[in-house]
């Protein structure tokens, strides 16, 4: 098995640093049910969105930052919004 490492850099205001990739395309379907979301990029937009998701999971944040990736990158010509938001929930 290959093994691959993904990382991320964070600013100074422990935000991710995620690179403008002009290629980059992701977008959303959510069939008629209502119960699957597909998710569709080439190489350069499912990168760029794991890339986010990573950056989100380790920022310390906890003032409702988000990340709409499509308002950031251009990236989804449907015209859907990409939205990556953390929530921690509390432990019962």
């Amino acid at each position: 098995m290959q093994t691959k490492t993904l990382t991320i850099q964070l600013n100074d205001e422990q935000l991710p640093i995620l690179p403008v990739e002009p290629e980059a395309h992701l977008s959303f379907t959510t069939h008629a049910d209502g119960n699957e979301l597909e998710l569709t990029g080439n190489r350069a937009g499912l990168l760029l969105l794991a890339k986010a998701a990573l950056g989100m999971a380790e920022t310390v944040r906890e003032d409702g930052f988000h990340i709409h990736l499509d308002d950031l990158y251009d990236i989804n010509s449907e015209g859907k919004s990409i939205l990556i938001r953390k929530e921690e929930r509390p432990k019962p």
